[in-house]
This record gives C-alpha cells, sequence and structure tokens, in this order.
C-alpha cells in the first residue's frame, strides 16, 4: 500500500511501481502459472525472441497492404473512397500500401506494381474528373481544354480544376503523326 501523503509526484509513483513490479510480482510464484514465477517463464521462451536491426524503419513494417485492380478510368475503391492512380496503370493488379491508423480522406497510398513503386494515389477530385471525355477503344483520355490567351475568356472553374488536379491535354489518335 501506498502512503500518498510520501509521494511527491507522477515520477516518484512510477519510479515505485516498476521497482515493485521487478522485485516483487515478476519474482513472485503464481498460481496460473502452475508455481513458477513470470520472470522464469520469460527466460524459458528468452530464446525465442527476435531483435531487430535498429534501422529498421517500425512504421513501414506495420503499414497495411491490399490489392486492387485499376478501372478503365484509372480509379479504384479503398474504404469506400474514390483514387486515381496513372492512366498507364489501368488494368493492372496493384499493391497498395498505408497507414490504417490515419483516416482515409487523409490516408498517403502508396503504389506498387510487381513489388516496385509506381507512386502515390490520389483522391478523385470528381468535378474535375466528370470533365474527361474517354474515347471509345482508344488510349488516350481527350481533356476538354481550358480556354487560350487568345480566347479572352476569363478562367473558369473548370480549367482550375483541370489544373489543380494535373490533367493534361492528351493528343486524340487523328492529332497523332
Amino acid at each position: 500500500m501506498v502512503d500518498r501523503d510520501s509521494l511527491t509526484g507522477l515520477q516518484d509513483l512510477d519510479t515505485r511501481f516498476h521497482t515493485w513490479l521487478e522485485s516483487e510480482y515478476h519474482r513472485s510464484p503464481h498460481r496460473g502459472l502452475v508455481g513458477r514465477t513470470p520472470l522464469e517463464v520469460w527466460l524459458e521462451k528468452a530464446h525465442l525472441i527476435i531483435s531487430l536491426d535498429p534501422s529498421v524503419n517500425l512504421e513501414e513494417l506495420f503499414k497495411h497492404e491490399d490489392i486492387r485492380k485499376i478501372h478503365k478510368d484509372s480509379t479504384f475503391t479503398l474504404h469506400g473512397v474514390l483514387y486515381e492512380v496513372d492512366s498507364t496503370l489501368i488494368g493492372e493488379n496493384l499493391r497498395l500500401r498505408y497507414d490504417v491508423s490515419i483516416p482515409p480522406m487523409r490516408r498517403r497510398i502508396m503504389v506498387y506494381l510487381d513489388g516496385k513503386p509506381c507512386g502515390n494515389a490520389r483522391i478523385v477530385d470528381t468535378y474535375a474528373n466528370s470533365r474527361v471525355r474517354r474515347a471509345f477503344n482508344s488510349d488516350h483520355l481527350i481533356v476538354d481544354k481550358p480556354p487560350t490567351e487568345s480566347s479572352r475568356q476569363p478562367t473558369t472553374p473548370v480549367s482550375a480544376s483541370l489544373a489543380a488536379s494535373r490533367v493534361l491535354d492528351a493528343p486524340t489518335k487523328r492529332e497523332q503523326p
């Protein structure tokens, strides 16, 4: 029993607890351990403990992994959130690595193809994505072009959104040499 009046603070309480834990609790026989002490049980299995190299990044080691197939519009869904990746990955089964403790809308999703990193997935900008026309039987996306300087039209929300989401103009098959 600890006398409250003799405690000088939280550090003092913590020191007293660890002293009791190491000197009494770990060295006293327990009924649940068939009369053995916790220290004896721990020492019996200590040879099974594998120490890690200090250079191992534990955060990276404990990231969750999922596999997703990329849809024709270069998107996939993870935990109810729609993400997009580079259009060169359409149809591929990608390995996704992420920290599950971070909320889905703030999560950084690393994308891997055949064990090689392919960058990060980004949350779909649905407004910009709605302005992308997909050509039938074509590997290219056709993006509505924002107004040019020569047309002297003001910047529209569409052009601002396309610029913000990094959707670029792609040549159509007719424009290719």
